[in-house]
């Protein structure tokens, strides 16, 4: 079985841990909540799967169906916030990690029941707005991508990827994508790459995006790119794993056991 019908009906910690750089001893460990878990999940998933994150000043910690928790270098609780528990896909539980910027923490919360894109103050845990999404389940982190002109919250999604502004309005969005998506859009040397790659899915797409783009991105058929779409490669994305730009080369691990190689510039194929 891919998922267990049943939350486990036995006490859980969930903890921050901290570790020295240098030799992997335990700093500190903090306990920020015990209890019986609400939901089930995936049989390779954990009730933390998500990844925290720092401004080099305090530590968030985000349990996607428990709460947020800021925590300071030294392992100190400054606040903390719960979050409603909701149904994902197939009982499989929530994975998407926060992402932090200018001060401000962005979660993307896609479920089954009520999907958004929350912005928290980082000092305060206090809501600064909260959009719904027209998604059900999904696993992918935001990526906050500054540009020159502007900073924007990209989101990758199954009906669509869209962009917001650091005002929760959406930028620009993007039909196009997998039942499933997992990877987190990622930006290099100005081009933004975002994939959606279900396994069983005939639409597997990696786009790049160039900055500045607003409204609707999607293409036809038949284009393969656009003013503001750089390339598409329709079938090339990976399920499970985000892509990996290395000098002007686009590097892709198919869950089948493959690889693949293509231009990062132009979206052709080196080697597959």
């Amino acid at each position: 079985m891919l998922f267990r019908s049943k939350a486990p009906q036995r006490d859980h910690l969930w903890q921050v841990l901290c570790l020295d750089l240098q030799t992997g001893a335990t700093v500190w460990t903090r306990t920020v909540h015990q209890g019986i878990p609400q939901t089930p999940l995936h049989v390779k998933n954990t009730y933390a799967s998500e990844t925290p994150v720092t401004d080099g000043k305090f530590v968030y910690a985000y349990f996607g169906n428990l709460g947020v928790y800021c925590l300071d270098l030294e392992g100190n609780v400054v606040w903390s916030r719960t979050v409603e528990a909701h149904r994902t896909q197939m009982d499989w539980g929530p994975a998407a990690s926060p992402a932090l910027a200018d001060g401000r923490l962005y979660i993307v919360n896609d479920n089954q029941d009520d999907s958004y894109l929350l912005a928290l103050d980082g000092a305060t845990g206090n809501e600064i707005w909260k959009v719904k999404r027209d998604e059900q389940s999904n696993w992918s982190t935001p990526f906050v991508w500054k540009t020159g002109e502007r900073t924007e919250i990209v989101t990758a999604g199954t009906r669509k990827f869209r962009s917001y502004s650091p005002d929760g309005k959406v930028l620009w969005e993007l039909a196009g994508t997998s039942p499933i998506t997992i990877a987190t859009p990622y930006e290099n040397d100005g081009l933004l790459y975002i994939s959606s790659g279900y396994v069983l899915a005939p639409k597997k797409p990696i786009y790049a995006i160039r900055p500045g783009a607003e409204g609707n991105l999607t293409l036809n058929d038949k284009q393969k790119s656009s003013k503001h779409v750089a390339w598409v490669q329709r079938t090339a994305a990976p399920y499970n794993p985000t892509t990996l730009v290395y000098r002007d080369r686009l590097y892709v691990l198919y869950d089948r056991g493959l690889m693949a190689c293509l231009n990062a510039k132009t979206g052709d194929f080196i080697y597959d």
